[in-house]
């Protein structure tokens, strides 16, 4: 899959990246998120991208932060979520 980032450049989706940002989200929030809580979070969120974009392999980087917004609310980390915003 590949990534539209907000400069309009288009790069590999990588999910390291996703952890990384949420790590340190969770971080700032005063969370700690063990290894598996960002496994769990970051299949998630893969799987819901690529469901979304099933023929189309090619999302934005609007629509990765929405789908990670989503999943923190519905996986109960909901106070990661005004750290995230921040990133």
């Amino acid at each position: 899959m590949e990534i539209i980032k907000k400069d309009g450049k288009l790069e590999k989706f990588n999910s390291k990246k996703i952890k990384t940002s949420i790590e340190n989200s969770a971080n700032e929030a005063g969370i700690i998120l063990n290894e598996s809580d960002l496994i769990m979070l970051v299949q998630d969120i893969e799987s819901k991208l690529l469901k979304i974009r099933e023929k189309q392999l090619i999302t934005s980087s609007y629509e990765v932060i929405g789908v990670v917004l989503s999943v923190l609310k519905k996986t109960g980390f909901k106070q990661v979520i005004k750290s995230y915003i921040k990133f």
